[in-house]
This record gives structure tokens, sequence and C-alpha cells, in this order.
């Protein structure tokens, strides 16, 4: 296909040869993820603005065993994100209450901090758990990082000091007005259990998971040797291989991607402007988030 819109264009305006190809795949990229269809397209521009490339990609691609994006690697993702939400909010039960090694003072007096410290607490627990049926294949905390129940098991040992610290400090509640402390100590109680037991069920999950060689092979980073595709290490490495007129095209043509895939509807308006500030070499070797 791209010969064929070569031989249809202008060989004197690279730039509309790259929106005449890309104008071809509109209704092959609209049918994929939007990061995707961004990664496809800027690389197919590529090869139409620097054409001795074409053969030496055709050759790679019917030796390679995927299409040179690693789709198969963890991305940060909403869930991620959630994590570290539910990570700041374990700590912040800590926080509220236990001593600063500044001043030897806590934030809050036990009968201020109670209610908080337990509200955060459980509300930490509780994300965790809902984020647990899909954690196995998370950037933060999938099998592969083989960290998760240590994570849980230190917020929990963590919660164990806290809830002994409020014990051994209980004269600071208002013995007539306990409810709002005692509520807090026992919801705190309740997170350590139930982190507790989210430690062991993680434990037992990640231990089926990675017994899958695929995902025992990946570091904590989610590499591995089999993402390895000789298709993707050359658009890793195009850079590299293209002289300084052909990279200043080969730029030329990842501006006009951008410009196409948001004229066509592809890319929303913001996330375009992102993209126009990203290193091409970048989406060209897999990485348009």
């Amino acid at each position: 296909m791209t010969d064929r819109v070569l031989r249809n264009s202008d060989p004197g305006d690279p730039e509309a040869a790259v929106h005449a190809e890309l104008t071809t795949r509109l209704s092959e990229l609209r049918r994929q993820p939007r990061l995707d269809a961004v990664v496809e397209a800027s690389r197919a521009a590529v090869l139409v603005s620097v054409p001795r490339l074409r053969s030496v990609h055709a050759r790679l691609t019917r030796n390679s065993t995927g299409d040179g994006r690693g789709a198969s690697r963890a991305r940060w993702g909403a869930r991620d994100t959630a994590t570290v939400a539910a990570l700041l909010l374990g700590l912040l039960a800590a926080g509220l209450v236990l001593p600063s090694p500044r001043n030897g003072r806590p934030a809050l007096g036990v009968d201020e901090a109670a209610a908080w410290v337990g509200l955060s607490a459980i509300a930490s627990a509780s994300i965790f758990w809902l984020l647990e049926r899909g954690r196995l294949t998370s950037f933060l905390l999938g099998a592969h990082t083989r960290g998760a129940a240590r994570l849980y098991v230190v917020l929990g040992v963590v919660w164990t000091l806290v809830f002994a610290y409020m014990v051994g400090n209980w004269d600071e509640v208002d013995r007539f007005e306990p409810a709002r402390a005692t509520l807090g100590l026992v919801l705190l109680g309740i997170a350590v259990a139930g982190i507790t037991a989210l430690a062991v069920v993680a434990r037992r999950r990640d231990r089926v998971a990675l017994a899958d060689p695929v995902t025992a092979a990946k570091d904590e980073w989610g590499h591995s040797e089999a993402d390895a595709d000789p298709l993707r290490q050359w658009w890793a490495a195009l850079p590299s291989k293209l002289t300084p007129a052909e990279r200043l095209a080969a730029d030329r043509s990842y501006g006009a991607t951008i410009d196409v895939l948001e004229r066509e509807g592809v890319l929303r308006a913001r996330d375009a402007r992102r993209l126009r500030r990203k290193n091409a070499a970048a989406v060209w070797r897999g990485d348009a988030g």
C-alpha cells in the first residue's frame, strides 16, 4: 500500500505523501486504541519519508514474532494511580498520630486523630482489596514485581505500631466522650486484619501467576528477554540509522502524522498538543504515553 501511495503522490512533497498514506489507513487506525494508532501511523509516515527503510522493515516484519510495540508489557494505568492513592492514605494514617522524627511530637493527639486514623486506614485497605482482582497485570503491583504481599505486610506492621501507640496513649482520650476515638481504634484494628488477609491472598495469587513462564521471565519493570523482538529493537535504534537529512524528514513526518490524526478525529486536541511536544523517536520506539 505504501508503494502505491508513493507512486500516486508528488515525489517532491514528502509531507503530501505522508498525508496520502495515512488517509488510506484511517479506518484501520480508528479501530485501534488511540496511543497504538499514533505509534503505527508515525512509523508508517517514517517509511514514506525515508523510502530506503522500507525493504529493511519488510524483512524484519517477516522474521518478527510481534508488531514491535511490546504490547505484553505492563503499562501505567488508572489502577496504578489508585494504588498510589491507597498507599498515601495508608501512610497518612501513621503520619497523623505517630511522633515526628524531627521534634518528637505528633501532628495530632490521640483523641483528635483516632477517628481520622481509622478512616484513612480502612479506606486504604478497602481500595487495595478492590484493586486486587486486576492487580496481577498492573504496572506497580503486578505479579512480575513480586512485591504486593511485601507492601501489604509493611502497611500491616506500620498500622499495628500505630494501634499500639494509640492504646498506650489512651489517657489522652476524653473519658466522657470516647466514642469517636474508640470507633477510630476499631476501624484501625479491622484495617490491620484486612491488610494481613490481603497479603496472604496476594502471595497465593502471585505464586500461581508466576508459574506461567512468560510472567516469571519478567523483571520488576515488566521487561523480559522475550520482549527483545528484532523489529522492536530496530525501531528503538532507528534515529542512529538516519542521516541528518533523513532525520529532518522523519521529524517532519511525525508532525504531519499528528496533524492528520487530529484533523480526522483520531486524536483529541489536548492529546495532539501533548504529542507534538513529545520526542518523535520515543513514539517510533512504541512509547506514545
